[in-house]
């Protein structure tokens, strides 16, 4: 099935009596309205609106367009781990005949969203990303009384993609979430820091222990070096298969590799220098540790800062019940649905939202042939 055609097995939270919109319906307005830059149910009513005879004609409508307290509460009652379990389903169709490549798993706090009568909280959402394919595949939100530790195997628990590597920050490396990951057959690149501060000083000890890095049988190295715009960057890689240095083998049981990476800045003659250590679930290559480690970062630029920067998600207000996350679902859907639109060529976000706006065509094509065409 396609994205929309899933969107129809959708449980509708309202009452039927007074309902005068189809919930598949409110969905694809609201998408609409996205895909063309607007913020918030208020705007996006606005839009629909405005664009009242072209949507009429389009869905069959009889009452016009919804407002926006009609969308404010839709979005409010939707069940979102339902709606993010349709999301997922229909990302997995599309990644399973592409790739089973890198995941990166990272947290993003939706701040203008601050609950100030419930403390101040600020709503936090986990996501997965495929860099490679510049594709969101899911996402929980943390639990008020929560945090990223407990919500990331929610996460793990919905994606279900087998022979993935899973890269985390170093607040995934946890026991718990490094034995979940292996136990649904996926892998992990994850990095070691302070929160994990004696597991990091036995790697540390076993990379120290080597007189020479480079030539030694046990140690596999490469060396890579980027210069842009005055800035040298040169990085040092370091992986071996000898993990006795880890003393604590109950709690790392699953740890088959470790790696070492040294990143030499150089930048108007000023260089500083980062180390970093990481544990691995199984004697991946060179080249796949540096690939996955890469890929990570790739969530940073490649999805949160466009859903903040483009889709503005960071000044996002709705807060009422399930309308953070449901929200945000959306604005992933819409996210997917450009990085998916090839037909303007390389063409940045940004730029294809402006095409969406000034001809609503672009996005009826979008929604109605492409994207069922890919699924």
């Amino acid at each position: 099935m396609n994205l929309f055609e899933r969107f129809e097995v959708l449980e509708d939270p309202r009452d039927i009596r007074g309902k005068k919109y189809k919930l598949i319906d409110i969905l694809i307005m609201t998408i609409y309205g996205l895909l063309c830059g607007l913020k918030d149910y208020v705007n996006i009513a606005d839009f629909m609106k405005i664009k009242e005879e072209y949507f009429t004609d389009l869905l069959d409508l009889e009452n016009g367009t919804p407002s926006h307290d009609c969308l404010s509460d839709v979005f409010a009652s939707i069940n979102s781990k339902k709606f993010m379990e349709i999301f997922i389903e229909w990302t997995k169709e599309i990644i399973q005949t592409k790739t089973g490549k890198n995941i990166s798993i990272d947290g993003k706090a939706i701040r203008s969203a601050t609950d100030k009568i419930n403390n101040g909280n600020i709503p936090y959402i986990v996501s997965a990303f495929i860099g490679e394919l510049g594709l969101s595949i899911g996402q929980v939100k943390v639990d008020d009384k929560s945090n990223e530790i407990t919500a990331i195997p929610d996460l793990l628990d919905l994606l279900e993609i087998e022979e993935a590597t899973i890269t985390i920050d170093a607040i995934g490396t946890q026991e718990q979430i490094v034995n979940k990951i292996v136990e649904k057959k996926e892998h992990y690149v994850l990095k070691v820091k302070e929160n994990q501060k004696e597991l990091r000083k036995q790697i540390k000890r076993k990379f120290d222990s080597y007189n020479n890095l480079y030539g030694n049988k046990e140690v596999y190295t490469k060396k890579t070096i980027e210069k842009d715009h005055g800035r040298i960057e040169e990085r040092e890689y370091f992986l071996t298969y000898n993990t006795t240095s880890i003393t604590d083998k109950e709690k790392w049981k699953t740890v088959h590799a470790i790696a070492y990476e040294r990143v030499l800045r150089t930048k108007a003659e000023e260089t500083t220098i980062t180390e970093n250590y990481y544990i691995i679930d199984y004697e991946i290559t060179m080249d796949k540790f540096i690939e996955s480690n890469r890929d990570h970062w790739n969530i940073e630029c490649g999805l949160h800062w466009k859903l903040d920067v483009i889709l503005d998600e960071d000044h996002s207000r709705n807060r009422v019940n399930n309308s953070i996350e449901n929200l945000s679902i959306l604005r992933k859907i819409v996210f997917n649905l450009a990085s998916l639109d090839n037909r303007f060529g390389k063409v940045p976000l940004q730029r294809k939202l402006t095409r969406y706006m000034l001809d609503l065509s672009n996005i009826e094509k979008l929604i109605f042939e492409v994207i069922p065409n890919i699924s």
